[in-house]
Formats: C-alpha cells, sequence, structure tokens
C-alpha cells in the first residue's frame, strides 16, 4: 500500500482542479473496496485521467492522483466525496459528465467484479448527475460479476447501519456515547458477541455507510430487517434507535422524523418517546 502521508494537508484552493476532483472520485473507488491503492490501482486511474488533464505526462497525472488521494484518506472521505460529486456536476458539460460516468463504471469492473459498495457508488454519482438512465445502460452491457457486501454481512451488520445511520443524521457526526450505545444494542442482540467482534461489526457498516448510496443502502436494510423479524422484535429494534438517537442528548427533529419512517415503514406506530401505540 502506498503511504499518502505528507507534511501538510492538501490545500483545496492552491492549484485544485476538475481533474483533481475526477481523481479523488476514481481514488474512492478504488481504494473503499479494500483500504488500499495499489500500484496497480495508480496506473489505472492515471490512464483514465491522462485526457482529462491539461499536462497528459505520467508523472503529472500521477501526482495530481497522489494528492487527491491525500485529501480523501487524511481528510473526510465522505465530505470529500461530495464536495467532489457536486463540484464537478456543475463543472463538466453533459458529454463530459457522461463520458465521466463512463470512466467510474470501467473503473469499477476492471477486476472482473462490481462489490455492492461499488455500485452504490456508481448510483450515487448518476442520481446527482441526472445520468440513471445511462448508469443503466452501461450497467446492462457490464459483463463483471455481482458481489453483495460479503458472505459475513447478516441481520446483526444491517442492524448496527440502521443505528449508525440514526446516530449519524443530527450532526453528522458520531459521538462516543453514541458508539457505546450502540455497541451495547448490538450485543443485547447477540449475546455471544465479543466486544471487539461487536466493534469489527460497526466498522464494516460504517464502511458500507460511508460509502455507498445512502439512500439505497438505508431501504435495502429497512426491507431486509422487515421481512426477517416479526413485529416484536421490529418493535424491539425502534425501542434501540430511539435509544441511539437520545445517546448524544434530545431526540432531534431529523433523528424523530427517521425514526417515524422507519417505523412506517415497517408498520409500526411509535409516539414521540418511542413507544408504540
Amino acid at each position: 500500500m502506498r503511504n499518502f502521508k505528507s507534511p501538510r494537508m492538501v490545500d483545496l484552493n492552491d492549484g485544485w482542479t476538475k481533474t483533481h476532483d475526477l481523481a479523488l472520485l476514481y481514488v474512492a473507488l478504488a481504494y473503499g473496496t479494500d483500504h488500499e491503492l495499489s500500484d496497480g490501482e495508480v496506473a489505472a486511474i492515471t490512464d483514465a485521467l491522462k485526457d482529462w488533464a491539461v499536462v497528459s505526462e505520467d508523472t503529472h497525472v500521477q501526482e495530481i492522483v497522489m494528492e487527491a488521494a491525500t485529501a480523501f484518506i487524511e481528510g473526510d472521505a465522505n465530505s470529500e466525496l461530495t464536495r467532489a460529486i457536486d463540484t464537478l456536476g456543475g463543472s463538466l458539460g453533459p458529454d463530459e459528465r457522461r463520458r465521466a460516468l463512463t470512466d467510474v463504471i470501467r473503473i469499477a469492473e476492471a477486476d472482473g467484479v462490481l462489490l455492492e459498495r461499488e455500485q452504490g457508488l456508481i448510483s450515487r454519482v448518476a442520481d446527482a448527475w441526472s445520468l440513471r438512465r445511462l448508469e443503466r445502460e452501461l450497467m446492462d452491457e457490464s459483463d463483471a460479476a455481482v458481489q453483495p457486501r460479503g458472505e459475513d454481512w447478516g441481520l446483526i451488520h444491517e442492524l448496527a447501519f440502521l443505528f449508525l445511520v440514526v446516530a449519524h443524521v443530527a450532526n453528522n457526526e458520531l459521538a462516543e456515547g453514541e458508539i457505546t450505545v450502540i455497541l451495547e444494542r448490538l450485543q443485547e442482540w447477540q449475546p455471544d458477541l465479543g466486544p471487539e467482534e461487536a466493534r469489527e461489526i460497526v466498522r464494516s457498516s460504517l464502511q458500507v455507510y460511508a460509502e455507498g448510496e445512502q439512500e439505497a443502502l438505508i431501504r435495502d436494510s429497512m426491507t431486509t430487517l422487515k421481512k426477517a423479524l416479526p413485529d416484536v422484535q421490529r418493535l424491539a429494534v425502534l425501542d434501540d434507535l430511539h435509544c441511539v438517537a437520545r445517546a448524544d442528548g434530545n431526540l432531534s427533529d431529523s433523528e424523530r422524523k427517521l425514526i417515524t419512517s422507519i417505523a412506517r415503514a415497517w408498520d409500526v406506530n411509535v409516539r414521540l418517546n418511542g413507544r408504540h401505540r
């Protein structure tokens, strides 16, 4: 794995270009699958960027890739990615956006496998750029095998994912108290789960949350849990969500709205204090 640590954080006002934003988008796709960026992936990203860069020599483009990787890895990855997608949506013309989305999909399928989180990122870009039709066409043409979140992903991960969504929705931050409550609630659902195992479940769920198309993932988790859990257990999950939301203080409007929407999707009515009626 390459070392992207630098003596200073990348200054986005210091020569940052749309090629940097494209590089950051490509890096997010490559780095997010295994949290590593191999020499081969750097080479593939460099090749994809050559036609976008003002100066197309390998050394210059590789420098752009490294700067983008530093911004993504050392900064708030999800915020950097959101900024890049939004900025490119405004700075690229219609044909350029189509070309960039095509590049994103080609990079994702280069290894012959499309992971679910890669599909989520592709959908996130296509949504932001109003290119869902092109996305469907390119995905239909793809020969890559579609791979789900992972063989070890289970209902406990779906629970952790929803807990994280509720904890994060109010202020886009995760407080230590919220993490503690999430870990406690997960261990209540699966008593044989050790502390480190619970933390690993939270880490993997957080990774999916940070790298995927969040609205689609939330819908998937809600649907999966509704099908898997009886009414009484769905009610218990809603109580857990309420406790997670209250872990950092009062229940915010955004937390209340999210929990209510989940309850409605699960055909359960809840009061503002989290109890059913």
